[in-house]
């Protein structure tokens, strides 16, 4: 007699976290699963938030959330506590969604650590920025395709990177990225890097 055990579903980690700082006060904090953010104690001029993926990576179906509003002249720096890592994946990619609100004369420096993607891994991020006309906005991010320092060879990965920053309203930037899974990414001239 066969064995009629249902199939096994791995467990999927899910994470939302978020902040909102007026001036150096924090209004709102709620966070949930995976995500976590915290402010440490610092003699810096603005305060800075700190989000963590506790799950320690990303892989097929999990769901992170990361969200920061600045209410009206706030200054802060975020980032996160370490890389980001997207591991290789089966299933439905894994889901990032972040959000980033400023007030009128707010100012914010979105500084977080690298995302590393690693063979297989299929990722999908989109990052939002809603800003006042006068606020100010400092955004560096870096991608990571694979890590060739410890002997790896990235082969194949599927990433949607999709940015985009409203300014008073209207529309400033929209840089959607995708690597298209099924490319090879070991031949350096077969490398497909499509801005929509």
């Amino acid at each position: 007699m066969l064995d009629a055990r249902p199939p096994q579903t791995m467990q999927r980690s899910r994470g939302a976290a978020a902040v909102r700082l007026a001036g150096r006060r924090i209004v709102d904090l709620r966070q949930s699963g995976a995500a976590k953010a915290f402010l440490p104690r610092s003699h810096a001029p603005v305060p800075e938030v700190v989000f963590l993926n506790t799950s320690g990576g990303l892989t097929a179906g999990d769901r992170l959330e990361w969200r920061l509003e600045l209410d009206a002249a706030t200054a802060a720096v975020a980032t996160t506590q370490t890389a980001e890592r997207g591991y290789a994946a089966t299933g439905d990619p894994a889901r990032v969604v972040v959000d980033l609100r400023l007030g009128a004369g707010a100012a914010l420096d979105w500084l977080p650590q690298e995302t590393i993607l690693y063979d297989n891994a299929r990722l999908g991020r989109r990052t939002r920025v809603e800003m006042a006309a006068d606020a100010r906005l400092v955004w560096a991010e870096m991608l990571v395709l694979g890590r060739v320092a410890m002997g790896e060879q990235l082969a194949e990965v599927s990433l949607h990177d999709r940015r985009e920053i409203h300014r008073g309203g209207r529309l400033a930037l929209l840089e959607p990225v995708r690597l298209a899974r099924g490319v090879k990414l070991n031949h350096p001239e077969a490398i497909a890097l499509i801005t929509d």
